[in-house]
């Protein structure tokens, strides 16, 4: 009875009563983080719904604000109606004539020129002033009459620097102070260039002085509740209204954490800290006259039911979840501590550790499974020495017997040298290739290790060329572009020749000499060996065929020494060797090694 107790406590439960026991209590969990993500979502979709809300009613202004220009914009528009602007001209030019000795008739001619014009929303308008070029300009108030302005130049005014003599249209521009004047002093203008009839002569200026009072009046009833600071900028970012402590005709200097940058998006609303008090700041630009309307909200006003939500949501979150929390710890650490240390266990057998720790004896799944992988380890360690060793072996063998391949074809062209010497009885030249050929199979013969140095293998290549070059006499042209630091670099021996010897059989040119150039280079950490010749190359479709016997590994005619070279590069550096084929018709071919630059070998060991 003992034992049966024992092995129904806890630690011997099986996996899935405790999934169940851990999922019942991960419930209430769920429950608690369902509630923070809806209140999360529900204050962002509050939020988000604000800052839309807040640019919609600035929109509203903005578009009344538009209107109001644009009905501003009709009075320049009747002023350059027919029979308007003949009148104006004809005024205009009557002044010029007087100079400066303006009558009473003239200023009459000018008022008139100026009542005629159709203005239909007249508290919109200050004043409109009308300048010559040159005798001065007329003053119409809209509510007192007209009064001739001595001395007033066009081109002493602020907004002149600003004109463009050459745009026909009218230009608006912001906030701008009056002279002479008791009521308010700021207007915004609209200045209308009058030019001759039939040319871009230009007589004066139509000046339209708009009303800042009527902005004042539009935004009297917008209210987003208390300490709400709004304004409106011209294009310059002048204040033209204000509901806060600044003052109309200033400058906007980046206050509430609108810059030049900010203002000159379309719309923008962001929260902003002020004296420690979170508020919304949003602001509007208008398309058409890039006046900015902007709204200062504390934020305090704006998410009073967020706040009511957030602590019933904290509330219910922190009684439903505190136990279910605490129980699931000790339940969830009891039941994966030991899943913990057989994950230990697997990350050993990645590192090719095969010896698992002996855990303690138990008879749920987890034990199971842990004397299962225990086991399948220890089969795992021997299968792989065994295959390891048996692939060493099988990759020595057929190494030595691509090195084997190799001396037939070196030694057939070596003895229809030797014979072609001595048939023409060139019995010096004869000995001279007989003891080259002797010095190439002591080198063959006498090495031992499949490495060699590159000194080493040049000397061989060397003693192969000059038996070719007897062979060949002045026809065959050898050229070395050999780096001197890496002579001292090992490779497989023997890896290069094949390539040598195909280019001496195909790199005749079109002359009947055969030139090589035998490139090797170091280029970051690679050893880079070239063989090039000017024979007239390989046609595309028969290099295709080269590429595809190389990569099956089936050697066709004059293929199967690249093959052998192919393979020893693939079986000694695996893919970190490289080779290229590079050809072109006329102009011959360049066949190209690259692996790994070695200056540190040792027997079994490529670096």
């Amino acid at each position: 009875m003992k034992n049966q107790k024992k092995q129904w406590t806890i630690d011997n439960w099986p996996i899935a009563i405790k999934l169940i026991v851990v999922y019942s209590l991960l419930i209430s969990g769920t429950i608690s983080i369902i509630g923070i993500v809806s209140y999360y979502y529900y204050s962002r979709s509050m939020e988000s719904q604000i800052r839309e809300f807040i640019p919609q009613l600035l929109s509203q202004t903005s578009r009344h604000l538009d209107t109001y220009q644009g009905q501003l914009l009709y009075v320049t528009k009747t002023a350059m109606s027919k029979p308007n602007i003949a009148s104006i001209r004809h005024a205009i030019k009557q002044a010029e004539t007087m100079g400066d000795r303006q009558t009473l008739s003239t200023s009459i001619l000018l008022n008139d020129a100026i009542r005629q014009l159709n203005i239909e929303q007249r508290q919109y308008v200050r004043g409109i002033t009308l300048y010559t070029r040159n005798s001065g300009a007329f003053y119409h108030n809209m509510g007192e009459g007209g009064v001739w302005l001595e001395n007033r130049n066009y081109k002493k005014e602020s907004w002149y620097s600003e004109i463009d003599e050459q745009n026909p249209g009218p230009v608006i521009f912001g906030t701008e102070e009056l002279r002479d004047t008791l009521d308010s002093p700021f207007v915004f203008k609209i200045i209308q260039p009058i030019r001759s009839q039939g040319s871009q002569d230009v007589l004066g200026f139509l000046e339209v002085d708009g009303s800042l009072q009527i902005i004042n009046t539009m935004l009297l009833d917008v209210n987003f509740g208390p300490d709400t600071r709004i304004f409106v900028l011209d294009h310059h970012n002048r204040i033209m209204y204000s509901k806060g402590k600044r003052n109309v005709g200033e400058e906007w200097n980046a206050e509430f954490g609108l810059d030049e940058n900010g203002l000159s998006l379309p719309q923008l609303s962001q929260f902003v800290s002020i004296d420690g008090v979170q508020h919304l700041v949003s602001h509007i630009k208008s398309d058409q006259t890039g006046w900015k309307v902007i709204a200062v909200i504390p934020a305090e006003y704006l998410a009073k039911g967020i706040n009511t939500v957030k602590w019933w949501t904290i509330a219910g979150i922190v009684a439903g979840t505190s136990v279910a929390i605490i129980a699931a710890i000790l339940l969830a650490y009891s039941m994966t501590r030991r899943l913990r240390l057989l994950v230990l266990g697997l990350r050993d057998l990645e590192k090719n550790d095969f010896q698992m720790p002996i855990p303690p004896i138990r008879t749920d799944e987890v034990g199971r499974v842990w004397g299962a992988i225990s086991k399948m380890a220890g089969r795992i360690h021997v299968l792989i020495n065994e295959v390891y060793q048996s692939k060493i072996l099988e990759q020595e063998a057929e190494i030595r017997s691509l090195q084997s391949q190799i001396n037939p074809h070196f030694l057939n062209n070596s003895l229809e040298t030797l014979r072609y010497l001595i048939k023409n009885g060139r019995t010096q030249a004869a000995e001279e290739g007989l003891i080259a050929l002797a010095d190439l199979f002591r080198y063959h013969t006498v090495r031992q290790q499949e490495m060699v140095s590159l000194d080493v293998e040049m000397a061989f290549m060397k003693n192969y060329l000059h038996m070719q070059k007897l062979r060949f006499g002045e026809q065959l042209q050898i050229e070395y572009d050999i780096d001197e630091e890496v002579l001292r670099a090992y490779l497989p021996g023997l890896l290069f020749q094949p390539l040598v010897e195909n280019a001496i059989i195909h790199g005749s040119n079109q002359f009947g000499t055969i030139v090589i150039t035998i490139r090797i280079k170091e280029k970051e950490g690679q050893l880079v060996i070239s063989i090039i010749d000017e024979g007239k190359g390989i046609p595309p479709k028969r290099l295709n065929e080269i590429w595809s016997a190389l990569e099956l590994g089936t050697g066709k005619q004059g293929s199967v020494g690249l093959l052998n070279v192919y393979r020893r590069l693939r079986l000694i550096y695996k893919e970190e060797a490289e080779m290229y084929i590079r050809s072109e018709l006329h102009n011959g071919t360049i066949v190209t090694l690259k692996f790994p630059l070695n200056l540190d070998y040792r027997e079994g060991h490529v670096r």
